[in-house]
């Protein structure tokens, strides 16, 4: 039988080492995504994930509703990267240690991540509500209903700023890569942008 997640919360409150390993590991690949894309840095998103837990761990008794830990933690993670930004900078030398860890061919990890960095450039070039929205969409995966009441906007307005954004991106982006490194397809859908 599968834990909930309010369950699993309760167990890490009362300090269970086995509930804290399964909470971190429940949500450590996702944290770790939403960290890369916002402080752009292999080593610093791991660190930044880190503290998230922390930090949420020695919170965790001020959290009412086990159905918000997820967007909690969220701003929890965005907070910790802007501070961490702000104290390391925003480039950090890569490790070289690290070419291959993660794929087999050394090549498409750095193509991967020089491809990742275009869209990062692009997103930042964005206007910044569109900026803001489309991060929440595409990166942190949230729903418009999620960001429209976050942003306390209608969810139209949601819809107008992702339907502006992606316009802009593919404007921006024509050109680059994509599977043989040419975007070919100008009418793409907001699951084609190579985040």
């Amino acid at each position: 039988m599968v834990e909930t997640l309010s369950e699993l919360l309760q167990r890490c409150r009362t300090g269970d080492a086995d509930a804290v390993a399964a909470l971190v590991g429940r949500f450590r690949h996702w944290a770790l995504d939403l960290a890369r894309a916002l402080v752009h840095d292999d080593g610093l998103a791991e660190d930044v994930v880190q503290e998230t837990f922390l930090a949420a761990l020695r919170g965790l008794d001020g959290l009412r509703d086990a159905d918000a830990f997820p967007g909690w933690l969220r701003q929890i993670l965005r907070r910790q990267a802007g501070r961490m930004t702000r104290k390391y900078g925003d480039a950090v030398p890569w490790d070289a240690e690290q070419i291959g860890a993660e794929d087999a061919c050394p090549n498409e990890r750095v193509e991967r991540d020089e491809l990742h960095k275009i869209v990062r450039d692009a997103l930042d070039r964005l206007p910044p509500t569109e900026r803001d929205t489309a991060v929440r969409f595409y990166i942190e995966q949230q729903r418009c209903s999620e960001i429209a009441q976050t942003l306390s906007v209608p969810p139209g307005t949601v819809r107008r700023r992702l339907f502006d954004a992606r316009a802009r991106l593919r404007d921006m982006l024509l050109g680059f890569l994509d599977d043989g490194h040419e975007v070919r397809n100008t009418k793409s859908s907001p699951t084609d942008l190579p985040f």
